[in-house]
């Protein structure tokens, strides 16, 4: 089995030495790590270009420089890499010193339950970090309130919980990516690669903080700054906010129906049609339906929001 860590990086300068650094102190030392620049204007390609000179485990992709943007980058790198085991990495986190060793013997047991031939995803929980890298007081789950048994379709469809920096795919759920994944159709690749996972295999969910994720004003997607409570009374305050957000949950569908149309497993092709029907029916029928398909959010507060906005 080989395993391959997907570093994109850009204008990471920074943060990006004391990541590199995270992965040499990995216990697991069997892996090496594909990194693309996607054009940086600071010094984050010659420390990458170091990291390479220095550890024989690193080497750069084809395609750098090309202002592909964090979901175009990420596929990219997934369609350069023919590794069983594949692991998205962010130039700015910190990575715990056993999260490779961890997630491979997850996958391990997952294929064992499932078969090698099955797509399947395995991702953890984080410590989260302010710019610094002072530990903040809650894990990621935690603070976003979310369930860890959202592992299936119809939850995953109404909310993420996936976040790309944790996970690990095995070779059928990469290939699937790698085949059907379109950078300019997504909101973000990693909700894409877990509706993937659910639809043709399994989601599994670690429940360990294994990366340190670094909150600052770059992150692409990051932490709700305000507690889950705060955030429920502020969305009773911004009702179009939150119509917004229920609404991108069927644009997501659609747009995932799209990409793999004709060729999604009958089951998910019921669930996610079914779920964007609930979109033109009278407002009592529309929730209950939600209900009766599984699609609820994951917190009381995001599922209140569900029905009253929804």
């Amino acid at each position: 089995m080989t395993t391959c860590v997907l570093l994109a990086a850009y204008n990471g300068e920074k943060h990006l030495q004391e990541q590199l650094d995270s992965l040499r102190n990995q216990t697991d030392p069997d892996f090496s790590v594909l990194i693309q620049d996607d054009g940086s204007t600071d010094g984050t390609l010659s420390l990458l270009e170091n990291a390479c000179r220095e550890d024989s485990r690193f080497r750069m992709a084809g395609e750098s420089g090309r202002g592909l943007g964090p979901a175009g980058n990420f596929l990219s790198l997934i369609r350069q890499s023919d590794a069983d085991r594949v692991l998205l990495c962010d130039q700015d986190d910190l990575w715990e010193p056993e999260k490779i060793a961890r997630l491979k013997q997850e996958m391990n047991r997952a294929e064992s339950a499932w078969g090698a031939s099955c797509p399947l995803l395995v991702h953890s929980d984080c410590l989260l970090m302010d710019e610094s890298g002072a530990p903040l007081p809650e894990t990621f789950f935690r603070h976003q309130g979310w369930d860890p048994a959202a592992v299936t379709l119809p939850r995953l469809l109404v909310q993420n919980n996936v976040t790309g920096c944790t996970l690990v795919m095995n070779r059928p759920l990469a290939s699937l990516i790698a085949a059907h994944g379109k950078a300019k159709d997504l909101f973000m690749h990693d909700w894409f690669i877990a509706l993937t996972a659910a639809s043709f295999g399994h989601v599994v969910f670690l429940d360990e903080p294994l990366t340190r994720y670094r909150q600052h004003g770059e992150n692409a997607v990051g932490a709700s700054k305000k507690g889950l409570l705060a955030r429920g009374f502020a969305a009773l305050r911004q009702g179009d906010k939150a119509r917004r957000r229920i609404l991108l949950t069927y644009t997501h569908t659609l747009v995932f129906r799209k990409l793999y149309e004709g060729e999604l497993p009958e089951e998910a092709d019921r669930i996610t049609s079914a779920y964007l029907a609930t979109r033109r029916m009278p407002k009592l029928r529309r929730v209950r339906e939600v209900r009766r398909l599984g699609c609820t959010m994951q917190s009381p507060v995001t599922r209140m929001g569900q029905i009253i906005f929804g």
